[in-house]
């Protein structure tokens, strides 16, 4: 049987690899070049178009100002009026009252925000369950939240998509009116640990750690508090730029939608600092999202809270022999973390026009008003000076109503640069691939699963192999000459760096030919991509991917991101983290680079790190790729993990000390392994290994989902 079975291997890799060919010339592996040039749409800057919405003191939207009743500042100068109308969300346009003094233009017949003549509020959703900062109690009410308003809040004609920002998730959903379809996307959300750390979770009274004659004190040096400290920063700038890359990729394809719309962020915080990576990437996100009429409502999945509130659950008692108590630090450190959180979250909601909204159980109670008002909006137009896109100064504008019992929200600025310079552009935006990609309203039906893995780092970047899983369900194979089947599959790649910049982008088209008694294998298992991608430089970045089967037209998505560190970075991590099954020699079997002209393969094995599946009971390895270790001989019992798995945001399986093999330089392509309990029900899992240098006494921790089937 294993020799039938080798056999229909070698047949079908031996017609993929005789067989597979790019329609293009082969190219070299894609190099990231993240100071590439932009190549993007230019939209004239003659004319600046603010949308505001004007309520009174009990929320009702007013619908019958004039041009006359607004006035309209950038950076403290007036401006003249010279375009006004307002938008009804109900009947494209109407009049907005006669024009002013000096005859303002009024835009008429703008066209229906939905394709096909169907009226219908868009609405989307982004829940933010990449947050590293993320509790349990937060995910499931964001998760419950969405599922509530969907069922019982979204109306018939509505198109509604949801997001999640967790790396690996789709990115390319499509906007449907098919509830089920909707809460099968929802059922996805689900918590996962991180190495953040944050002020709100348990505290431990480390002063019973140590006891000296004047006291209690810890074991942990204050240098090795500061490095921690570190990491957690690092870590949560990384997980903010990678939450934030997803919202600019929605708002990139809201872009190419008429109107004002409505974007739900729904997250317990967003943490940046002013001087941070992440602040750019935030105040970036803004004035894209002005850019496109994209109104982010930042709602906060921490419902009712207090932050001064110590739980049982925290060690906040006097320490041992005069140990002191923290209650009072605790609380300080929780109120500042909650600020940063809230100050965040307020920015990206009232930068762009929207609201931040928190403290608050019935979120969908809250999205129901926001829509109950967002009805109609004022659109007002100037002519700004030309030296304002001389500098990427960042402009204030200030809408203010000569009726002081009315108020008026709308963006607060924008950066100084043209539309060229605010949106990704693509090289090959003409194919029908990329078309899909700008699209909301594309239809996404191949189930597509991508795993990055930092493979290397040196002083000039690093490499990065890209896998990624295609099941063989969706995919429309023809008929070939000899008796074989062909499919056709488009791919492209997008690679992004920390401001949103095209860095580079891969595109080709995979004519694969297989004998016909592989379909079944293929139909079953489905096939696996794999190719390296080489960084010139170290940095953040966002991977974007898109399928489609030629014959059908069906797409696939999906999303990820990488970090790529300096060689000198001195911070311990894992740079990398995947799971699978051993081969022969008790090796983990992880794909190797293949030429990017033949960058498919079968799959025979569902435990591949693309797909990660495993039965209760089996033995799964899992390889990772440790970075910042000093070096040190002879260190084969150096490092140690501790394996949780969570279902749920519940441990069902905790190890410790579980045995590290090194087998490469400094930790890299380390691997272990751990048996599942054989009572494992079928379902999602997250596996979180945190490893323990022993020689440094220092610690990383990372996760990824995989799957539990019968």
């Amino acid at each position: 049987m294993k020799f039938l079975r080798f056999a229909l291997f070698a047949a079908v890799l031996l017609s993929l690899s005789a067989y597979v060919s790019a329609q293009r010339a082969p190219a070299p592996s894609p190099t990231v070049e993240p100071e590439a040039a932009e190549d993007v749409i230019r939209i004239s800057s003659k004319l600046v178009l603010v949308d505001a919405l004007v309520v009174d003191k009990d929320n009702n939207q007013i619908k019958d100002l004039k041009a006359d009743d607004f006035e309209i500042y950038q950076d403290g100068k007036r401006q003249q009026i010279t375009s006004f109308s307002y938008v009804d969300g109900a009947r494209n346009s109407a009049p907005a009252g006669s024009p002013g003094k000096d005859g303002p233009e009024r835009r008429e017949n703008i066209p229906s925000a939905v394709p096909g003549g169907t009226r219908g509020r868009v609405i989307t959703f982004v829940i933010d369950d990449g947050n590293c900062l993320a509790s349990i109690e937060g995910i499931a009410l964001a998760r419950d939240s969405v599922k509530k308003f969907i069922a019982e809040k979204m109306l018939p004609d509505d198109k509604v998509a949801v997001y999640r920002t967790r790396g690996g998730s789709s990115l390319l959903q499509m906007y449907t009116s098919n509830k089920e379809v909707l809460r099968r996307e929802v059922n996805k959300v689900s918590w996962a640990p991180s190495q953040c750390g944050s002020a709100f979770e348990p505290a431990r009274d480390k002063s019973t750690i140590k006891v000296t004659g004047e006291g209690a004190e810890s074991f942990e040096s204050e240098a090795d508090k500061e490095t921690q400290k570190l990491i957690a920063e690092q870590e949560s700038d990384k997980q903010v730029i990678g939450s934030i890359g997803v919202l600019k990729f929605v708002v990139d394809r809201l872009r190419e939608l008429p109107e004002r719309k409505l974007l739900f962020f729904v997250s317990e915080g967003v943490r940046t600092n002013f001087s941070s990576r992440a602040y750019d990437a935030l105040r970036d996100l803004t004035d894209r999202a002005s850019r496109a009429q994209v109104v982010i409502y930042a709602f906060g999945a921490k419902g009712l809270f207090n932050p001064d509130f110590i739980s049982p659950q925290d060690e906040v008692l006097p320490g041992i022999i005069g140990g002191t108590d923290n209650t009072f630090a605790l609380r300080d450190e929780r109120q500042e973390e909650e600020r940063a959180l809230n100050e965040g979250m307020s920015y990206l909601a009232y930068s762009t026009g929207g609201k931040f909204i928190r403290n608050q159980n019935s979120l969908d109670d809250a999205m129901e008003k926001v829509l109950d008002v967002e009805t109609g909006y004022y659109l007002l137009g100037y002519e700004p000076d030309d030296e304002i896109f001389e500098g990427k100064q960042y402009h204030r504008i200030q809408i203010r109503l000569k009726r002081p019992e009315l108020t008026v929200t709308s963006r607060r600025g924008f950066i100084g640069r043209e539309d060229k310079d605010s949106a990704a552009g693509y090289k090959n935006a003409a194919n029908p691939v990329y078309k899909a990609l700008a699209s909301p309203f594309a239809e996404n039906s191949l189930e597509v699963k991508m795993t990055p893995l930092v493979k290397g780092v040196s002083k000039k970047g690093g490499s990065v192999r890209t896998i990624f899983h295609i099941d063989g369900r969706g995919l429309v194979f023809t008929d070939e000459p000899g008796g074989l089947k062909k499919v056709v599959l488009n791919v492209v790649l997008v690679a992004l760096d920390d401001k949103g910049r095209v860095a580079a982008e891969f595109n080709r088209s995979y004519p694969i030919r297989v004998p016909e008694r592989a379909i079944d294998t293929i139909r079953r298992n489905g096939l696996d991509y794999s190719t390296d991608v080489e960084f010139s430089k170290p940095g953040i970045y966002s991977l974007r991917l898109a399928v489609q089967d030629d014959a059908s037209g069906r797409l696939g998505t999906a999303g990820d991101y990488v970090e790529i560190p300096k060689e000198s970075s001195k911070n311990f991590t894992i740079g990398s983290l995947v799971t699978t099954r051993f081969g022969e020699g008790d090796t983990p079997i992880v794909p190797g680079p293949r030429p990017v002209e033949a960058g498919f393969a079968p799959v025979f094995e569902r435990s591949i790190p693309s797909l990660r599946q495993y039965k209760a009971g089996d033995r799964m390895a899992f390889v990772l790729d440790i970075q910042g270790a000093r070096p040190i001989s002879g260190s084969g019992d150096r490092f140690t993990a501790a394996v949780s798995v969570f279902a749920e945001g519940k441990p069902v399986l905790e190890l410790s000390d579980v045995r590290i093999r090194l087998t490469g330089p400094n930790g890299v392509d380390s691997f272990g392994s751990i048996e599942l309990p054989s009572d494992l029900a079928p379902g999602s899992y997250i596996l979180q290994i945190t490893i323990t240098d022993k020689a440094d006494r220092k610690t990383a921790s990372r996760w990824i989902d995989f799957e539990v089937i019968d």
